[in-house]
Parts: C-alpha cells; structure tokens; sequence
C-alpha cells in the first residue's frame, strides 16, 4: 500500500513537473512474464520515476549502492521500493564490497519467478543526447536467467528511449518512446560472445528509440540546426504542436541529415552551422531567443493574455510563496548538472506538498468546512500550472515587442537578420533536397 501511495504521489509529481509526458509503443510493454527494462540515463533520480510511475506493473530497478546507507533507509529502498544495489568498483571505497553476486542471483530469482527489472546499461548518469557505450550487466542478466531455468523461460529485453527537451527545466517536455522486444534467440547460439552480440542489440534498440547523434561535437551542431531550422520543418510540414511523435521523428530527420552532409559536404556543412550560431548569438544580443519572435501574436494568444491574467494572479497568489522557497533552496546546492533536475523536482514535491497540506488544515481549522481547504488544494494546483503558461505567453509577447522595437528603431540590424534568416533557410533547404534524394 505504500509503494502504490507513494507511486501514485510521484505520478502526480512528474506530470506536474513536467508540461507534456507523451509515450509512444506502450503495445510492447508486457504485462506478465519475465522482462528487463532498459532505458538511458540522462536524468539521474527521474529516469527511475519516470519509468516506474509509467508501467504499472512491479518492477525492481538496480540502483548504484552507494546510494543506500545505513540500516533504516536501506530496508526502505530495497523493501519498500524494490530497489537493488550494484557496486560499481571505481566509485567505491570500502574495496571489500565490491562483488555483486548476491546482485546477479536476486535478479535471476526475480526473472525465474516471472518478475520485472530495470536497468540503466550506460552505468552512470549523463546529461548527453543518445546512447553512451554500455555495460553487459543487461546481456548477462538475461543471458543467465535462461540458461538457469534451462530455456524454459524466455526473457523480452524491452528499451525505453527518455527524451528530455530539457530534464532540467520545470515545464519542459518529455517524450517517451518504447520499442520492440529484443529477444536472446535474436543473437546467432553459436557466437563465442553471446554477451557482447546481445549488448549490441540493445544499444541498438535503443538508439532507435532516442535522438541519438553519437558525439558531443555533433551534438553542439545539431542543436544550433534544431533551434533554427525545427520551427520551420514543423510549420512547413503542418506538424501540431502537440503532435510529440511527428516532432520526434523530425528532430531525428535533422539529426541524420545533419551528420549526412557532414560525412559527405563536411566543409560546406561546417560553415554554415557556423553561420547559424553567429546568427543566433546576433538574436540573443538583440534580447531575442525565440524564433517565434518574428511571427505575429495570434488573435487567440492576445484573447487568452487578457482573459487568462485573473487566473495567472490568483496562481501567482496561491503558489508564489513556495516556489520562491524552492528555488532559493535549489539555488544554494551544488549538484552535478545530472542531477539538477531530480533535486528540483524533489524539493518541489516536498515543500508544495507540505505548504498545500498546511492550506487545506489552516483554512479547515478557520473555516469549520473541510470542502473548503479541498477547493484552495484543487484551484491552487490548477491555477499554478496555468500561471506557468500563461507566463511563457507572456514572454512570446514580450520577444515580439523586441522585434517590432528593433524594426523600428534599428532597421538596418532588422533588416540584416531577417536577410541571413532567409538566406540561411534557403541554404539548409538545399542540404535537406539533397539528403532526401539520397533516401528516395
């Protein structure tokens, strides 16, 4: 019962942490049988959540032992959250406690019986785009389990693609993609590595799963080509905002037609990221970040500033108090940039969750109606995601202001982005003409 409150309260965190949680390919999440989950690390604490709140059945996710910790909250991960402790030999001290054997056999049993785990092959958490080089602990699990029971199981290997616009920032997106089941018998028996093929296929099945460009130094041109060129591919190819799927497969469009172009007009390639960059930075200078700057506000977003302020006071009201509390508390941690947006999050669910406890009591105990602390918790939470909207509609407007400001004011600086905007479209058309040459 306390895993299933507590799983349901994380839920709630999550969604509320987050703008839009979209998943794609549930179909293939099994609802019985044996099954190891695996998906990439960008998140540290909220990858687990994530996973764990969005499949409902039990699953058993390792988790680094140094994490664990005395005798009280060591009981409560592993009986309480099911968690298992890995050690990881480099980051160990105490060299005695570094075997994982009893690791290795409690996932096996779990697996016998039929149960679910979760697994985190990259090893460790990074803020990176893609797949990093994984660890066989996955393969070998599997591999294992099998071979124990004497084939009499068969283990789906399941991965789980967790794409962040930014893990790191309350509001953002995420979308999650499922694949399809990577099975043993998919590997050739024969092979003297059965391990190592098996490994291959999930790193595989994962990058399907992910906007994966397999670099860092690819990565800083991708994302310069993304904040410039998505909007338009989108508005151009008539792709909803809220389609999470079909902006998926964008971004993966420009990612492989981008690393196309390198491979084959590197020179030319080079050059004109380079030229979007400088573009950007130009923008940025000029106090304009949004490409959305230079479209006109829409009837219906100037319909929703004015009608929606009373709804953004009365969230601002409500909740100001503890999101400042929360940032200021976030702001004085040092954390690892991995774990940035786990400790937000979790701070954020401890104090709102306290401050709107102690709403509902004080305005119960004042009141004498207890429906009345129960309407403050509904309108407050309702009221304070809005304002966050709103808030972002607002900042539209303020960036379109910049840019009628700049037109009339600064023409010839006006002028001469909108040029090299034009100019640089009509030269990432011509690259995107061409990659999709190649592939038809």
């Amino acid at each position: 019962m306390i895993y299933s409150l507590i799983k349901y309260l994380l839920k709630v965190t999550i969604y509320s942490y987050f703008r839009r949680v979209s998943i794609l390919g549930q179909e293939y999440i099994p609802t019985q049988g044996p099954v190891i989950f695996v998906a990439n690390h960008p998140s540290a604490l909220i990858d687990p959540l994530v996973v764990i709140t969005g499949i409902k059945r039990r699953i058993n996710p390792i988790a680094a032992a140094e994490f664990f910790g005395g005798k009280i909250k060591t009981w409560i991960l592993k009986n309480k959250f099911h968690m298992i402790p890995v050690y990881r030999p480099h980051l160990t001290k105490d060299l005695s406690k570094t075997s994982n054997t009893d690791m290795f056999t409690h996932c096996h049993q779990l697996l016998l019986n039929q149960g679910a785990l979760l697994i985190f092959p990259e090893g460790t958490s990074e803020t990176d785009k893609g797949i990093r080089n994984l660890k066989t602990g996955a393969a070998r699990i599997a591999l294992d389990a099998e071979r124990l029971s004497e084939n009499k199981i068969k283990v789906q290997i399941i991965p789980i693609g967790l794409n962040y616009s930014n893990s790191h920032q309350f509001r953002s997106d995420l979308f999650i993609k499922v694949g399809p089941p990577i099975l043993t018998k998919n590997i050739n028996s024969d092979t003297d590595n059965q391990v190592h093929d098996l490994t291959y296929l999930i790193k595989t099945g994962l990058i399907d799963t992910l906007l994966h460009t397999g670099s860092k130094e690819l990565n800083k041109l991708t994302n310069s080509i993304e904040n410039f060129y998505q909007n338009y591919l989108e508005e151009s190819m008539e792709i909803k905002k809220g389609d999470a799927f079909r902006h998926f497969e964008i971004q993966k469009k420009v990612i492989e037609a981008t690393v196309y172009s390198l491979t084959n007009h590197k020179d030319k390639a080079v050059k004109i990221s380079n030229r979007i960059k400088k573009h950007l930075d130009r923008n940025k200078s000029e106090g304009i970040y949004l490409s959305d700057a230079f479209k006109k506000l829409a009837f219906s977003e100037v319909i929703e500033l004015l009608f929606g302020l009373p709804a953004y006071l009365l969230g601002c009201i409500l909740n100001l108090l503890p999101f400042l509390l929360v940032k200021k508390i976030f702001k004085s941690i040092q954390v690892k940039e991995a774990f940035r947006g786990s400790v937000a999050m979790i701070i954020g669910l401890f104090i709102f969750l306290f401050w709107y406890i102690s709403v509902v009591i004080i305005s119960t105990l004042i009141t004498k109606i207890s429906i009345i602390g129960i309407l403050i918790f509904i309108v407050g939470y309702l009221s304070g995601l809005y304002a966050i909207s709103w808030s972002k509609l607002f900042f539209i407007l303020s960036q379109k202001l910049s840019v009628y400001r700049m037109k009339r004011l600064k023409s010839k600086a006006y002028h001469e982005i909108r040029t090299e905007q034009k100019n640089l479209l009509e030269a990432l058309n011509e690259f995107r003409a061409v990659f999709d040459l190649k592939n038809n």
